[in-house]
Order: structure tokens, then sequence, then C-alpha cells
């Protein structure tokens, strides 16, 4: 990765406990730039390619222009007691966000900072003055089922609301640097002992085709690679791969050129 994703937090969010929290994060993560301040329609935004700053002449202050559109990721912090506000006061802020979110065409999302019971909180404290007993009941429940279904709605519209207690903002790094610069679940495929892993790769490759019968295909033929063109790069002139490796790869190489295979 030749370039680092930026990140710019809205100017409004200066000096705040949720800026310097997630300049700590950032900090920490070589995928991201040092966060910047700009002023934005959402309280924080991540771009690849990165945006580049320069310096007007009009008034010398900076701007950030694009020199590549790239992919952009939108998300609105929100505390607890200001997310009950947000989504459920007479100004429907929480709706107004999401169609500026929306209209970008950039993936978005809410990041709630706290949990379920601190959300269950702030709606209690927001209703005890103006309600009591059975009415009081009824109404915390109604706000609890309305945000539910915000929260429903959000999901089927691409912008999803995540309620983050533990680490919101390393989890957001997380899921940022993913949803911009790719993501792969190969890390997670199953591990099976030494024999068993050709059939556990012959299952991944073919759809359709069982264990079973693949472990018969087996005990007449390897797995291998063979060149793709004309050319191919040996293993180890191929970034990422020390001479251990190499020679791991090379076991399974059978240099057959003119071969097109089909997945």
């Amino acid at each position: 990765m030749s370039e680092k994703i930026q990140i710019l937090i809205d100017n409004n969010e200066k000096g705040s406990t949720r800026a310097h929290a997630l300049i700590l994060a950032a900090a920490s993560d070589a995928r991201f730039e040092t966060p910047k301040f700009a002023e934005l329609d959402v309280d924080v935004q991540f771009s690849y390619p990165i945006l580049r700053e320069v310096t007007t002449f009009e008034d010398d202050k900076p701007r950030f222009i694009e020199t590549d559109r790239g992919k952009r990721y939108n998300c609105e912090l929100k505390e607890a007691k200001d997310y009950v506000s947000t989504v459920l006061g007479n100004m429907g802020h929480g709706c107004l966000q999401y169609l500026a979110m929306a209209e970008s065409g950039d993936l978005s999302m809410f990041l709630v900072l706290g949990s379920d019971q601190d959300i269950s909180d702030a709606i209690y404290n927001s209703l005890r003055t103006r309600y009591r007993g059975k009415e009081l009941s009824f109404q915390i429940g109604s706000y609890e089922k309305r945000l539910h279904d915000f929260e429903a709605q959000c999901e089927a519209l691409h912008c999803p609301v995540e309620r983050w207690e533990k680490a919101p903002y390393s989890r957001l790094l997380s899921r940022v640097a993913k949803a911009l610069l790719g993501a792969s679940l190969l890390g997670y495929v199953p591990r099976p002992e030494e024999n068993e892993r050709e059939l556990v790769a012959a299952s991944c490759l073919f759809k359709g085709i069982g264990p079973k019968i693949l472990a018969e295909v087996l005990r007449d033929y390897d797995l291998c690679f063979v060149p793709k063109g004309d050319f191919a790069r040996q293993p180890c002139d191929m970034p990422g791969i020390g001479p251990k490796r190499s020679e791991m790869i090379d076991k399974r190489i059978v240099m057959a050129y003119g071969f097109r295979g089909k997945a």
C-alpha cells in the first residue's frame, strides 16, 4: 500500500474527547495518516486515495481538493444521549444526517459511543421528569422500539448504526480499512491436519463437489500452480515472498505454459 487512508475530522470536533481518542487510535494504526481538521458535512470522513492539501492565494487558508475521487467513508459519532435526541427529536436530525451521507454516494455509518445499557439510561433520563409509573414504562418501551426501527431502516439502506462501548475508535478504523482497501476471509480458512490441506483447498475451488468425491480425485492428482501467461515471475521475485515461502510455493509449481484453466 503506497498511500495511507486520510482522516478528516470536522472543525466542530476540535478539542473534543472524541477527536483526541480518534487521533490516538490512528497513531497506532499504520494504515492511516495523522487526522486533520476541515470543514465537513459529517463528523469524520475517511478517504482513499487521499485528498491533497493546497493553500489558496485568496485567504491563505488550507483547502482540500481531490486529485482522484477514490473511495470515501463517512461517519457520524454519537454519544448515547445525543443519539436518542438526534433520532427521536422533533427536528428529525438523524434522518437529515442520513440523507446528507446517502446523497454523497459514499459509504457511511452512525457510530454510537456506548452500550445498549447506556442508551437505555439515556432514554430513561430523557423521560423521567415527564412521566411516572406505567406511563413511563410505556414511553421507554416506545422509544426503544423506535430506535430499533431506525437502526433496521438504516441497515437496509446500507448505513449501519453500531453501538460500540469497547474500543470504538480502533474498531471503526478496522471497518473503514476493510471497506476502502478490500476485505478477505482467507485468514480464517480451516486449518486442517497436514494430510487434509489439499482436500480443503480443493473443496474451496469447486462448488457443488463434495469432499468424498474430491478425496477420490486427489488419490491420482495433485493441486498445483501453472503459469497464466507466456511469462510468469518466480515466487522469490514477488513482493512479500522470502526464501522460506518461495521454497514452499515452488513445490506446487508446474511450468506448463499454454495451459488455460477455468475456475
